[in-house]
């Protein structure tokens, strides 16, 4: 186990992984393409990593804060659903998969979730703070209390969601009746 470790500009694709991390640091590290299977990454923070295309199969991501860190393709459907807690601040998650995930109460800062899949996923209480959610998939989730006050370019439809108590603002409107058909003048 690497406990308390900071580890910069570290190819993943060249050196070993290890199973659990607790308390790390990975700063510019490349994980494109990874297939991680049952590794555990507890209270670590990641700044400025690429995690493009990699995949989860089992893996904990508890506490994990993802800082800067590009994700375009990330697949994190297979991550392990009892320890899954993260926060992503100013990423790139471009075509990534959060897809039948509990992200209840998860913070999302100024991301851009372009075409972003979230389907059947638990949202509820999560954050949206100042991010670009074109595309993004949002269908069949529970979104009860979820902030989407400075989100923006989403379209959700309010027939398919738990949408109790969810928090929009007047720009977001158009997202929420444009599967209605109807022109806001």
């Amino acid at each position: 186990m690497a406990d308390n470790i900071t580890y910069k500009e570290i190819n993943f694709k060249i050196q070993s992984i290890e199973d659990e991390y607790y308390n790390c640091t990975f700063s510019h590290c490349d994980f494109t393409e990874i297939l991680f299977g049952k590794v555990n990454f507890e209270s670590c923070h990641f700044i400025s990593c690429n995690f493009s295309l990699c995949k989860s199969n089992g893996t904990s991501w508890n506490q994990a804060e993802f800082e800067s860190c590009k994700m375009t393709g990330a697949h994190f459907d297979a991550s392990n659903k009892f320890t899954f807690h993260a926060s992503f601040n100013n990423c790139l998650l471009h075509y990534a998969s959060f897809q039948g995930l509990n992200l209840q109460g998860l913070r999302f800062e100024k991301c851009e979730l372009i075409e972003t899949d979230f389907t059947q996923c638990i949202l509820k209480k999560t954050v949206f703070n100042e991010c670009d959610m074109n595309r993004a998939i949002i269908t069949q989730c529970n979104l009860e209390e979820a902030d989407f006050i400075t989100a923006y370019n989403y379209v959700l439809n309010p027939n398919e969601n738990r949408m109790k108590k969810a928090k929009f603002s007047m720009q977001g409107l158009p997202g929420l009746v444009a599967v209605f058909d109807i022109r806001i003048v």
